[in-house]
Parts: C-alpha cells; sequence; structure tokens
C-alpha cells in the first residue's frame, strides 16, 4: 500500500545504463560488437562461413561422400521416415562438430603458434569433440540400417518365435 492507502504502487526511476556500469571496467574493444547486422546479413555471413569450411578442410568431402553412400542404403532399404530423420541428425551432428573444429583451428592459427600449448590443447578438444560426434552419428547409422536391414531379412521374425 501507498501513504494514501491506495493499492496503486509508484515506480521508482530506473537507473541508467551507465549508472548501472559506475565502477566496471570499460570492455575491451574485441568484446565490442559491431553494428548490428540484418536477417540476410547474418544469412550471407553464415554461407560464406560454409564455404570457408569446406574449402578448408578436406575432411568435408570425406562426410561428403560416406553421406551419399548412407543416403542411397537408406533409400534402397526404404527406411522409414523415423529413420531418415535419425540420420539426418546424425550427419548434422557431425558436420556441426566439424565447423567449430575449423572455426577454433582458423582462430588458433591467425593467433600464433598453433603448436603452442594452449592453442595445442584446444585444437585437441576440438578434435576430441569431432571423434565424440562421429562415433554417436555411426552408432545412430548403423542401427538404423540394420533394424531395418533385419526387417527386410526376417531375422526379428525368429526372434518373436
Amino acid at each position: 500500500m501507498t501513504q494514501n492507502g491506495s493499492m496503486i504502487a509508484t515506480l521508482e526511476p530506473a537507473e541508467t545504463r551507465d549508472d548501472m556500469l559506475e565502477g566496471f571496467e570499460p570492455e575491451p574493444a574485441w568484446a565490442r560488437r559491431g553494428e548490428r547486422q540484418s536477417a540476410r546479413g547474418k544469412f550471407a555471413a553464415g554461407l560464406r562461413g560454409i564455404r570457408h569450411a569446406i574449402r578448408g578442410d578436406s575432411s568435408f568431402f570425406a562426410h561428403f561422400y560416406r553421406g551419399v553412400l548412407i543416403a542411397l542404403t537408406a533409400g534402397l532399404l526404404r527406411v522409414s521416415p523415423l529413420g531418415w530423420f535419425l540420420l539426418v541428425i546424425a550427419a548434422t551432428l557431425v558436420l556441426l562438430a566439424e565447423m567449430t573444429n575449423s572455426a577454433i583451428d582458423t582462430l588458433v592459427r591467425a593467433t600464433g603458434d598453433p603448436e603452442a600449448p594452449g592453442p595445442r590443447v584446444a585444437r585437441e578438444i576440438a578434435n576430441g569433440g569431432v571423434v565424440i560426434a562421429a562415433i554417436s552419428s555411426g552408432a545412430i547409422t548403423v542401427s538404423v540400417l540394420v533394424i531395418r536391414l533385419g526387417f527386410l531379412l526376417g531375422w526379428w521374425d525368429l526372434v518373436v518365435r
């Protein structure tokens, strides 16, 4: 309740941003955001990033041909929509890990000696992320394809009887 007995509360004037940040050190130049980018600008930057990653890392070619082989196999086995969904998610997981690895590797190489202890560890962690993504993706792919092949060959009929 207010002083005059009404239930309407009055709001105190809000602090300005400068008042709130008083006593804090200013952010470094590298942390400041540039001008806001439009959705079209962000999309174009993303496409340029994909192009840089594909051109700069030969492992994308290996992922491409494996993906084509998996898609052909899934098509021949007439994989269900759920199976296709899992295969797409698995492929996306690997590509995201590879993109992250490429970005970290590019940044480390641009900032100095990539074999110095700190940058080397960062690159190894990024490589570990790719390994985890590849193993997970392989497990999902094998599961989807083997389960479908088992249904086509009647393997699961033997288990049920």
